[in-house]
């Protein structure tokens, strides 16, 4: 026996077909798909309304207040100078020593504002004030290249040396700059022209930017010549990847080996590659070697575009070898050491000669 509906009883035998049976099941099944039917119409709605609610509304919202943020703008912009305008004001004729107030003082010294600095010295400011990035009122003025700053800066009990969490010092801002001045001002008070640790190279920045003045100064002080940077190379790879002919001659002048690897690449190598005509000059004039490979087995002729000067160069000196005269110059300096190639004066050997092998001739 099998019940369908409220109080009904429908006996069900065995092979018999029974009519109302048959709609009671189809009531049911009908009843559950139309429950799952409009089940799913509600999900989908709800979907629908959620859509419209977080986004529609949202997006509606976010447009009202960029709208806004664009027409305050203006006036944001205006008050907050003025604010900034009256902070100063009072600052010059008060005290100072918050944190926002400091800040002034980097200001000043970014800008050159040598007679602001002075009076926010005069009225207390910290000197050694740090940013977040550790930058100090130093490292502005030397970045900027403002000299008097610098100066008073100093004269105020700034630290000489120190870095930023990048390792900068004021020595490798002013060398970026090419302010020769402040380059100078650091040195003179016993800044050494060599890279501490964990610091940049003061040489490697002023060869980045070709301040060949600055380069002169580094090594008339005593920068090593051949400090290689584990990015870079040498100070002598850096300005041949950058065309620098006159920065190029004043270290291998200095006794920069013109035949030092990177990554088995020489200098010759790097200039090849880049095309500068100029510099593949200076570095053959200096005993470059023509013949040397790299990892991949070429030599800098290799690297050259075919046409090109430089390969017209490298092509007449691999079929023509160097007058005995420079043969016997690069032997003496190669026998002197770059350590002792400026006491060849101390030789008696005849002034022109003298100059020939310190390559002065080319002044």
């Amino acid at each position: 026996m099998v019940k369908f509906g409220p109080g009904s009883r429908l006996s069900v035998r065995e092979g018999q077909f029974n009519p109302q049976v048959a709609r009671d099941l189809f009531f049911y099944y009908s009843t559950v798909l139309l429950a799952l039917f409009c089940f799913r119409i509600l999900i989908k709605v709800s979907l629908c309304l959620f859509q419209y609610y977080y986004v529609v509304r949202e997006n509606r919202r976010l447009a009202k207040k960029i709208y806004k943020d664009i027409h305050k703008d203006y006036v944001y912009v205006v008050r907050e100078n003025r604010k900034e305008a009256k902070r100063i004001n009072a600052l010059l004729h008060g005290n100072v020593g918050s944190y926002e107030e400091s800040y002034l003082l980097h200001d000043a010294a970014a800008n050159g504002q040598a007679h602001v600095l002075r009076t926010l010295i005069e009225q207390g400011a910290n000197v050694n004030f740090r940013t977040p990035d550790w930058c100090m009122p130093l490292h502005e003025a030397c970045l900027g290249g403002h000299y008097h700053c610098a100066q008073a800066l100093i004269k105020a009990g700034a630290k000489l040396n120190p870095r930023t969490i990048d390792g900068d010092t004021p020595l490798t801002f002013a060398c970026s700059r090419g302010s020769v001045s402040c380059v100078k001002l650091l040195l003179h008070h016993g800044i050494s022209p060599d890279p501490g640790l964990f610091t940049k190279s003061p040489l490697h920045e002023a060869c980045f930017n070709g301040r060949h003045e600055v380069v002169e100064v580094l090594i008339e002080a005593g920068a090593d010549v051949e400090t290689v940077d584990s990015q870079y190379g040498s100070p002598l790879h850096v300005v041949c990847s950058r065309s620098y002919p006159e920065c190029a001659e004043l270290l291998l002048r200095a006794g920069a080996n013109v035949n030092a690897t990177k990554n088995y690449e020489t200098a010759l190598h790097v200039a090849a590659k880049t095309g500068s005509a100029e510099v593949v000059q200076v570095l053959l004039e200096y005993g470059a070697n023509i013949n040397a490979k790299d990892i991949s087995q070429q030599r800098p002729v290799d690297l050259t575009d075919p046409g090109s000067e430089v390969r017209k160069i490298l092509t007449y000196r691999d079929a023509h070898p160097r007058h005995l005269m420079q043969l016997c110059r690069l032997r003496i300096r190669h026998l002197l050491g770059r350590e002792r190639v400026k006491y060849v004066q101390l030789l008696r050997l005849p002034p022109l000669l003298q100059d020939y092998v310190l390559y002065k001739f080319l002044e």
